[in-house]
Formats: C-alpha cells, sequence, structure tokens
C-alpha cells in the first residue's frame, strides 16, 4: 500500500514522503515504523472526512442548515430531508476513507508486530506504535457505524480486492471497537508523556473517553461511568476556565484537550486532496464576504437553546452574528467611516457609509444569521492559501468526558455524582447548579450537551442515540442511518447490503 504521508513544520505528521517499498523490505527500522503509525492517522485530516463530520453530525440536526450557495445548499438537500442516495459522493468519502484508514492502521499493526525487538531503541515505544494503530482502528470503525450502522469488521490487513467481508450489526461493531480501546489502552502513555512535538497523537485518556463513550452508546452505564472515572481522576486534565480560549490557536492541545485533529499552514502544499491546513474553515467562513463557502449555518433554534438557558458565555463562543462578521471582516471601511465622521465632511461621510453599506452586500447566502464561531479564522490569523488554515479540530474535550459521567451516574440513578459532574461544566459557563432528580436531571444533562458540544458534530448522534431524532423534518427510522454507497455493493456478491430504506440500483 502506498503510504500517503503528509507534511508538515510544526507537528508529528512532518516526515518526508517515503514512496513505496514492499512489506518484507520496509520494515527494517524504528523510523520506518514510526512514519508507517503515521500515515494512519492522515485520512483523519482528508478535507472529505473532516467534512463528513459536521455534515453527518451538525446538519442533519436542529443545530444547523447545509447554506452555502444554492447549488451547495441543493446538492444536500436529498441527505438533509434524510432521502439521500446509495450513488451520493458524500456518502462514498466516508466509507472509503474510513476503511483506508483502516487498512493502513492493520497494516502498521502487522508490520510492526513482526518486526525485531531490537529494531526499536525500546520495547515500550514499540507497543506505543501498535497501541496507536489499533486505536485509530477502533476510531475509523466508531464513525463508521454511527454513519451507516451495521457495517464490515475488518481486522486484519486486507491486501486484495477480491477479499469481502459482510456487515455486522452494530452492537457487534461496538463490542469490536470497546475491545481494541481496551488493548490499546494498556499500551498508550498519558498526555503528560508526550513530547510537545508529539501532541496530537493518541493517549491513554483518549482510550478512556472513547470507552466512555462507546459503552454510552450501547447504555452500559456501569462501565461509561467507569472509564469516565478513570480520566477524571487521573488529574491529566481540567476545564479551562476561559471556554472560548478552548477554541482558540493558543488553546489547542491544552488543559481541556483530550483528542484533536491537528493542522498547520504549509507552503508548499495547497490543493484540495493534498494539504496540511483544516480545509473546514474554508467551507465555514462567510460567502464572498471571505474566501468562504458559507456553509454549516447554526440555526436560530441553537441560538433560542441558548437564550433559554440564558448561557450567555457558550453562545458568544459558538454564534459568530452576521454583525460580528462586518465587525471583524469590514474593519478598515468601519474605520474610514468613523474617521469621515470625525472630519465633519459630508461628502466624505456619504463616501464612507456608501463603501461601508457595498461592503456588507459582499456577504450572499446567509441562511440563518449566525456562523460557527468555534471553526471561524480571522483575517489576520488566516493562511495565505486559504484551504490551509491551522486551527485544530478538537474531537474529545474533558467537558464531555463530565458529561458522560454525569449521564451514566444519572442513568445508575446516583443522582448526587451526576449532579457534581454537571455542575462543574454549568459552572464554567457561568450557570447556577442543577438540583434537578431523576428524569429532569437526565434532560438538564441532555441539554447541557447540546448547549456544551454545539458546532463539535455530536448533535444528530444524541438525538438518534436519545430517541428524539423523530423531531427532524423528514426523519424516519428506516433512514436513520446513511444509505450503503452502491459502489461497495456491486463489488461484492451480496456480502454487502443497502440499509433498509433505501434501494439500490443494481
Amino acid at each position: 500500500m502506498l503510504l500517503l504521508l503528509v507534511s508538515s513544520c510544526e507537528d508529528f505528521l512532518e516526515r518526508e514522503k517515503l514512496g513505496e517499498e514492499t512489506f518484507d523490505v520496509y520494515y527494517n527500522s524504528e523510523e520506518k515504523a514510526i512514519h508507517n503509525v503515521t500515515a494512519a492517522y492522515s485520512d483523519l485530516k482528508d478535507y472529505r472526512f473532516g467534512w463528513t463530520l459536521w455534515a453527518f453530525g451538525e446538519t442533519l440536526s436542529d443545530n444547523a442548515v447545509y447554506s452555502g450557495s444554492d447549488g451547495d445548499n441543493a446538492g444536500f438537500e436529498p441527505l438533509k430531508n434524510f432521502n439521500g442516495t446509495p450513488d451520493m459522493h458524500y456518502v462514498t468519502n466516508k466509507w472509503r476513507l474510513c476503511y483506508r484508514g483502516i487498512n493502513k492502521a492493520s497494516q502498521a499493526m502487522e508490520g510492526i508486530e513482526k518486526m525485531n525487538d531490537n529494531l526499536f531503541s525500546s520495547l515500550e515505544l514499540k507497543n506505543r506504535l501498535i497501541a496507536e494503530a489499533r486505536f485509530l482502528r477502533a476510531f475509523y470503525h466508531y464513525e463508521l457505524t454511527r454513519a451507516f450502522g451495521d457495517v464490515p469488521i475488518v481486522d486484519h490487513w486486507v491486501k486484495t480486492a477480491t477479499e469481502k467481508i459482510g456487515q455486522s450489526s452494530r452492537e457487534d461493531v461496538f463490542a469490536f471497537i470497546i475491545s481494541e480501546l481496551e488493548l490499546a489502552a494498556a499500551d498508550l502513555p498519558l498526555k503528560s508523556e508526550y513530547a510537545t512535538e508529539d501532541l496530537g497523537r493518541v493517549t491513554k485518556g483518549a482510550a478512556h473517553a472513547y470507552l466512555a463513550k462507546a459503552n454510552l452508546y450501547m447504555e452500559n452505564w456501569t462501565e461509561a461511568q467507569d472509564w469516565a472515572s478513570k480520566i477524571i481522576t487521573s488529574n491529566e486534565y481540567q476545564l479551562d476556565p476561559d471556554y472560548a480560549h478552548v477554541f482558540s490557536f493558543e488553546g489547542e492541545h491544552g488543559m481541556e484537550s483530550i483528542m484533536e485533529i491537528s493542522y498547520h499552514e504549509s507552503e508548499t502544499q495547497t490543493s484540495a486532496f493534498r494539504n496540511n491546513g483544516n480545509f473546514q474553515t474554508l467551507f465555514m467562513l462567510p460567502r464572498n464576504i471571505t474566501y468562504g463557502y458559507g456553509i454549516n449555518q447554526p440555526t436560530e433554534d441553537l441560538n433560542n437553546a441558548f437564550v433559554a438557558a440564558n448561557d450567555v458565555v457558550r453562545r458568544d463562543a459558538t454564534l459568530l452574528t452576521t454583525e460580528e462578521v462586518f465587525e471583524t471582516e469590514l474593519t478598515d471601511l468601519y474605520q474610514a467611516l468613523e474617521d469621515a465622521e470625525e472630519s465633519g465632511d459630508a461628502t466624505a461621510i456619504a463616501e464612507a457609509e456608501a463603501a461601508l453599506e457595498e461592503g456588507k452586500d459582499a456577504l450572499t447566502f446567509n441562511r440563518t444569521g449566525f456562523y460557527n464561531e468555534k471553526m471561524y479564522v480571522s483575517p489576520e490569523n488566516r493562511a495565505l492559501s486559504i484551504r490551509n488554515n491551522a486551527n485544530n479540530i478538537r474531537l474529545m474535550r474533558y467537558a464531555e468526558v463530565l458529561l458522560i459521567y454525569a449521564e451514566a451516574s444519572a442513568q445508575l440513578g446516583e443522582d448526587a455524582e451526576a449532579r457534581d459532574k454537571l455542575n462543574l461544566v454549568r459552572n464554567r459557563a457561568g450557570l447556577a447548579d442543577a438540583t434537578e432528580s431523576g428524569q429532569d436531571l437526565l434532560e438538564v444533562i441532555y441539554t447541557e450537551r447540546r448547549l456544551e458540544l454545539a458546532g463539535e458534530n455530536d448533535r444528530y448522534h444524541d438525538l438518534l442515540r436519545l430517541g428524539r431524532a423523530d423531531t427532524l423534518p423528514g426523519w424516519t427510522d428506516a433512514k436513520k442511518y446513511w444509505p450503503v454507497p452502491q459502489a461497495e455493493i456491486d463489488l461484492t456478491t451480496g456480502e454487502i447490503e443497502q440499509n433498509d430504506g433505501y434501494v439500490s440500483s443494481n
């Protein structure tokens, strides 16, 4: 397999492309083993993978609309209305990128396991690399089953296109994920044990966090609570006192961060399919007034949820209003108007006002009046190549672990424990302690998840697992997952079947 390695300048993904070598020849040094595992991370950075995170997690839900140009919006409309088709490239990308990542991870595991221990500076490093790859294999399966439900479990390196593997049930896929994460956790280091240049590699805390979350999906409340507790008592993480700081450049890999996709600005790799920047920023920047596409706009419904909770702190850090866009993007025009007003020159004032209005008119396809502040990069921090913005994507934060612990505790009837962790998150946002019990407490926790994690690609999955997706227009239980890509069905002889609710073309 071609090792799809990426070039960078600051993070652990900085590696030269090594080209192609046979399996038997390749695994002959520690350096190559590290490169091989690094390759398994690369699909997380592919812009098509990042796109699926928010397209499925946010724009299918009540948190966001797809927006963008009329063509962009219309192209996604079938999925938004839960009428997607098996031949849509959106769903094909998710499937193929995840299985590509799985195969890279499996290749790395098998290759490194066969290497002589003496090739490594320490046995701990060898075991760590295998554990990293195992975690990634589990994570890609996690993303697949959340999107498609029943999917093939691939627990080995697939070397030929003739090998056909049928789907496993969602329950069996999660059981596989949990088993893989438990094995990986044993050999992964703590976050504090990594060198600065290796931040972004998966850690023991990341494995424990996703074990907590996977068990939450399976309603294994005791296990979810136990794994979350391991993180809480590890003293490796804490809530950042400043919620907005979490999503800033300065907050990357900070005290609250458990897992992030790391990006950086590259001067040499700027294409759509080969770059190290965060393409998702380009998608979400306001359209035309910036170089952005204006896609994935938060809804008025989400804004109202913040208002109802009197949640000013998280609203301001999550929702960028139209007026704030103008104030940030048109600073020169505002300054020119201010200067003209100070001069008292009526002609200059009129010209400055006209220029400002023309600047505001540049903003197009603004369907909701809001943009995702967590993904917004201000003009002074933007990359020269707009595809290569360096802001990371947060996949797992300590705040979510506290909420997982709270939900599991409430389900177990341990309301005091649940409130204790829930209120840590609420207090950070400036909200008073929750005092509810029973089902009322669970409702507070569910609302808290929406407000705390808004814009972080989890809302649809929460609605689905809580049995509340039926509030979404067009939703039906038969189409709660995406259709299996038609091309994948065509490659098999019946091993892979279409999801209920969708019709295959063959």
